[in-house]
């Protein structure tokens, strides 16, 4: 499966800012559930990726993961490795889990080493953590 994102934007047909039912039309059937005990709202699984909704039922978030390729400016950043993405995608941090882009909200989850998930989001995202 094939994705093409846009930093802060979307991902393929899924924009940032749609509501959830938007959102299911595009991607078919999802199964709700709480990703984390602290969150506000439901995630939605689609088996291939999981949408993160705010407090609106509004998309903040795509996950996808490691069964898919995704690209960025026609450029294949995941799966690959650390030095790829960096290169791609220019102001990737290593953190603990993985790399950390603040300023394009994408994050790379790969806690061995190993690219597992990658999350796109709304501008600002990680700066809304608390």
């Amino acid at each position: 499966m094939r994705f093409d994102a846009v930093p802060t934007t979307g991902v393929n047909e899924v924009k940032f800012g749609m509501n959830r039912e938007e959102v299911r039309r595009l991607l078919r059937s999802a199964t709700e559930f709480y990703k984390f005990d602290d969150d506000v709202n439901t995630t939605d699984d689609f088996g291939f990726c999981h949408v993160f909704y705010d407090d609106n039922n509004e998309c903040e978030a795509i996950e996808i993961f490691d069964e898919a390729e995704v690209y960025v400016n026609g450029l294949l950043i995941f799966p690959t490795d650390f030095e790829t993405a960096k290169k791609a995608i220019g102001d990737f941090e290593q953190d603990d889990e993985g790399l950390i882009s603040i300023s394009k909200s994408i994050g790379i989850y790969a806690p061995d080493g190993d690219m597992e998930s990658i999350l796109f989001a709304k501008e600002d995202y990680y700066n809304d953590e608390t």
